[in-house]
């Protein structure tokens, strides 16, 4: 047991102080798991480790200033919810990040695929919404499905009226695409409602890209009408 113990020990100490991590982060057989949560409240109460909440727990860092043990940082509270809903960020908090408003939400919205009820984490509050697409592996990926998400939201994003959000997310964000990366915006659009795609087809046609906006109009049912609140001229 007690190489056990130090086996769970140094695969803590190689976990950088201040990453939240749970017992899936972990290597031990499954039948340890009642002595891992033992070992790991141990460590809480002597204080080598600080809990988050349940099965979850980070390694304190001490201020090099002497001002005692440093707090969790928002980005890796952000990045532990993000791989616990198994989701991205979203909404108005990386709308601000992409110039889209100037408004700073106090709510943190995270799209995944079995979307929760609103909650409170620490000092943040989290909304879910429903991802149309799969947890992107890539930062590349996530950027294209973050534009797709601005678009679905374009009447929703605060601080600015649906046309001056539609003139952004073109200017900033999709007439800068490369060939390759429109083509993969493309075939990402697939899986969001018809709206996202017919939008994002005018914008591929302002873009002169004919092809890629006629492969998405293919995509939506030519009897369906949409109330779109811009102008594309």
């Amino acid at each position: 047991m007690k190489s056990f113990r130090s086996n769970i020990i140094r695969q803590i100490e190689t976990i950088p102080e201040g990453k939240i991590f749970t017992f899936s982060d972990l290597d031990f057989p499954v039948e340890k798991f009642s002595n891992v949560a033992v070992i790991l409240s141990g460590l809480a109460k002597e204080k080598r480790l600080v809990r988050v909440e349940k099965g979850a727990y980070y390694r304190p860092k001490q201020s090099s200033l002497g001002l005692g043990v440093l707090p969790v940082y928002q980005d890796e509270q952000l990045n532990y919810l993000t791989r616990k809903l198994d989701g991205y960020l979203t909404g108005t908090y990386i709308y601000n990040k992409m110039s889209l408003t100037e408004q700073v939400s106090s709510v943190i919205t995270i799209a995944a695929p079995q979307p929760v009820r609103p909650f409170r984490f620490k000092k943040l509050s989290v909304e879910c919404v429903k991802s149309y697409a799969d947890t992107p592996g890539d930062e590349n990926t996530l950027r294209l499905i973050r534009m797709l998400d601005a678009i679905k939201d374009l009447k929703y994003i605060p601080g600015t009226t649906p046309q001056q959000a539609y003139d952004r997310i073109f200017a900033l964000h999709i007439s800068q695409l490369s060939p390759v990366n429109l083509e993969k915006i493309v075939s990402l659009a697939i899986n969001y409602p018809p709206r996202v795609r017919k939008i994002l087809s005018e914008m591929l046609k302002k873009n002169n890209r004919f092809d890629l906006s006629k492969q998405l109009v293919n995509t939506i049912c030519p009897t369906t009408r949409f109330e779109l609140p811009y102008k594309t001229i």
